[in-house]
């Protein structure tokens, strides 16, 4: 018997909607909290799924791929449709995001995506010399000193991270990026105008790159990175329900 996926159920009874969401690289499940519980309230049931390597130690995302990650995404969605209600979505955020998207690239059954600042596209210099880099040093230290100014709501994050992994996400970005045409399922991407971890030209890309004949896009003006923690939530979360009524409308 498979091993049951980690993540955080909330599940109105009556619930005919309901989402898979996906926290970023580095991250943990309380880093959609705040959307999770707004579904609840709005009687949308949702999994915020674990992916694997995170909220453990980095010690363990050096040990897992991309592939891992995909994986954790596709037992996140079995156990969402266990729940037969009469839609499913994907959400995520930043690689959470970047995984939403390429879920959706494969799996043209789900209802729509919600995607926050999708990674699709790593900028550093260093990028390039990754695969020989990964090699002689194995962790970067992560600065958070500045997530309690930019935040109103806290999450766990490593203060260290894998190269390995680091690179495994380079090489995830890639693959989501190639094959975005292959998405024809509804998209709504919201990106802030103030990110400094993803290029905001992130989400015009993935936009434009999409096939889907029902799409949407939102520059969110002042967000952060990352906007299921910022302020500027209360802003976009409604929209997204006047979005999601749209699709379960028919």
């Amino acid at each position: 018997m498979a091993q049951e996926i980690d993540g955080v159920i909330r599940q109105p009874s009556d619930a005919n909607v309901a989402f898979l969401l996906i926290h970023g690289f580095g991250a943990a499940p309380d880093e959609v909290a705040s959307y999770a519980e707004f579904l609840y309230e709005n009687n949308i049931a949702s999994f915020s799924v674990r992916i694997a390597g995170h909220d453990t130690n980095p010690e363990d995302l050096a040990t897992k791929t991309r592939f891992d990650w995909y994986n954790s995404v596709t037992r996140g969605l079995e156990k969402v449709r266990s729940w037969n209600t009469e839609y499913v979505f994907v959400g995520g955020l930043s690689m959470g995001g970047a995984l939403a998207l390429h879920i959706g690239e494969h799996d043209h059954s789900i209802d729509g995506l919600v995607v926050f600042a999708p990674a699709l596209r790593i900028e550093n210099p260093l990028i390039r010399v990754l695969p020989i880099l990964k090699r002689v040093k194995k962790y970067r230290d992560v600065d958070l000193s500045d997530m309690m100014e930019l935040y109103d709501i806290p999450r766990r994050k490593y203060e260290r991270e894998p190269l390995s992994a680091i690179h495994e996400l380079v090489k995830l970005t890639k693959e989501v990026r190639d094959n975005l045409h292959q998405i024809e399922i509804p998209v709504f991407i919201i990106h802030g105008t103030d990110d400094k971890t993803i290029n905001p030209q992130c989400g015009k890309v993935a936009f434009r790159s999409v096939s889907s004949v029902k799409k949407k896009f939102v520059l969110l003006e002042g967000a952060q990175h990352v906007i299921t923690c910022h302020p500027t939530r209360k802003e976009i979360y409604p929209v997204t329900l006047d979005w999601i009524h749209e699709i379960t409308a028919g």
